[in-house]
């Protein structure tokens, strides 16, 4: 018996976790999970929460998220929310780009106070180092600050936040004598700028020329360079938004020695091919780029035998104008320009918005097509997150003692995804149109209720900044893959 009134009794559900389905009540009292039971209708609570015929979901944690471009913190933790998320991980880097004089260490601080001010989602912090960062100084504060994981581009030199390879050593070098971990993004920048230059001489700007200007072999070579790296410092690595269906080779290699090494791909990976920037132009343009079918039979293949880790959205939050460059306004012109042969598709902005859609994407994809199951799909969206970071089991499990962040999930629930219904700043989907059967309908975050009868009921400030403990952190040596 639990001493006390409960909080919340949700009853009837099926408890999913990554060990299995079960069908179990939880208590909650305090913030955290008190108990899990077959049948605890005896126990006294003050609100009981009728779960029949839902799944009872860990909170998702994205792991991977930028919120500083038409959508901030406020904004990005709303729409986060509705797709049942409980737990962001921003990605944050300094400002020196657009003429603001603070170090890395600085930005993050500026961010954590906007977002105790402004979120409605706990949160945690990666770390972006780029070349002109002071990494000796700047990653020993970062790791005491509970910031443990840091992340390096490996392209993108002329926008002057390619990671040097020295630098990118010592780094990882750093990191790993104090418990860090490196993060990149893989694809080798000077070979794309080749390509790119080439392109443009010949003229050929329009958008059937953007993935040839990244080919898949610029991933493989740059995470095969990385996990070399990574292996020479003896550093945890963790390869965002994979895309590349030869990536799974390379995972599979390091993974069988001793290197602690992680993959994470993303919806518009699973689902989306080139076809999307073909159709649609700079609106779809990301990087790595939108490959074809083959590769997103293959992320599946690698999430269901366990090469890849986690899904995680890289949402950016952009308006249409914003994947412009120069900020053109597009608004009513927004078919003509989207159809523009004189539009430069090199001249576009990188990125999309994807993360109030996530789950539905792998939820109708993963589950209801039969690529994973139900456990992974807790595994790679809410456990593993939270293990790989440092937070588990505090978020990320529905265990005795965790935190109450849960998320009921209707699989009877049709709907259909799109800008007008997504609840952010940015005005587009890449997934407008898509029919979903399953939807998250009620969460809550240390058993405050966020998302109920389709509004938001929790209010700004509520939010809690998760350093990263590197001493909780579950790594994967010897070949052993975690969940």
């Amino acid at each position: 018996m639990t001493t006390g009134q409960a909080d919340y009794l949700i009853k009837g559900g099926l408890v999913i976790t990554g060990d299995g389905i079960s069908r179990r009540d939880v208590l909650v009292k305090d913030e955290v999970i008190q108990r899990l039971g077959a049948d605890l209708s005896g126990e006294p609570a003050a609100r009981v929460i009728d779960a029949t015929g839902k799944y009872v979901l860990p909170g998702i944690i994205d792991a991977h998220n930028h919120p500083v471009y038409a959508d901030r913190v406020d904004t990005f933790s709303e729409s986060a929310a509705f797709g049942g998320v409980t737990t962001i991980i921003p990605f944050i880097r300094n400002r020196r780009d657009v003429g603001i004089e603070e170090t890395t260490v600085e930005s993050i601080e500026a961010f954590m106070e906007e977002a105790q001010r402004d979120s409605r989602l706990d949160y945690s912090i990666h770390a972006i180092l780029v070349g002109d960062d002071d990494v000796e100084d700047q990653v020993p504060r970062l790791l005491k600050m509970g910031v443990i994981s840091f992340k390096m581009f490996m392209t993108y030199p002329r926008r002057g936040i390619m990671m040097p390879d020295d630098k990118m050593l010592k780094a990882m070098e750093l990191a790993a004598n104090d418990g860090g971990m490196a993060m990149v993004h893989a694809e080798n920048g000077y070979c794309i700028d080749y390509l790119v230059d080439r392109s443009v001489a010949d003229g050929r700007t329009g958008r059937e020329w953007y993935a040839p200007s990244q080919p898949r072999i610029l991933e493989l070579e740059a995470a095969n360079r990385a996990a070399t790296y990574a292996s020479v410092t003896d550093c945890p690595l963790y390869i965002v938004h994979i895309s590349a269906r030869e990536m799974l080779n390379t995972l599979d290699h390091f993974k069988g020695g001793d290197l602690r090494l992680y993959g994470e791909t993303c919806p518009q990976y699973l689902d989306l091919t080139n076809q999307s920037m073909l159709d649609h132009g700079a609106l779809a343009k990301i990087g790595p780029p939108l490959r074809e079918k083959e590769d997103n039979e293959a992320m599946w293949k690698g999430l269901a035998s366990h090469l890849l880790d986690t899904v995680a959205s890289d949402f950016c939050g952009y308006k249409r104008s914003q994947k412009y460059q120069g900020g053109q306004s597009v608004g009513s012109e927004l078919t003509e320009i989207e159809a523009g042969d004189d539009l430069s598709i090199f001249e576009a902005t990188f990125g999309g918005n994807w993360c109030e859609q996530m789950l539905s994407v792998v939820y109708q994809e993963g589950i209801n097509r039969g690529r994973i199951t139900l456990p992974r799909l807790v595994q790679v969206m809410c456990e593993n997150p939270a293990k790989i970071f440092g937070l588990y089991p505090k978020k990320g499990a529905l265990l005795p003692g965790s935190d109450a962040d849960i998320v009921l999930f209707d699989p009877t629930v049709a709907h259909t995804l799109s800008a007008e219904s997504q609840h952010c700043n940015a005005d587009f989907t890449m997934f407008e149109g898509k029919e979903i059967l399953g939807k998250a309908v009620f969460s809550m975050q240390r058993g405050e209720v966020i998302i109920e009868d389709g509004e938001l009921k929790r209010p700004r400030g509520r939010a809690q900044f998760l350093p990263g403990k590197s001493e909780l952190a579950t790594w994967a040596p010897n070949g052993h893959r975690i969940s």
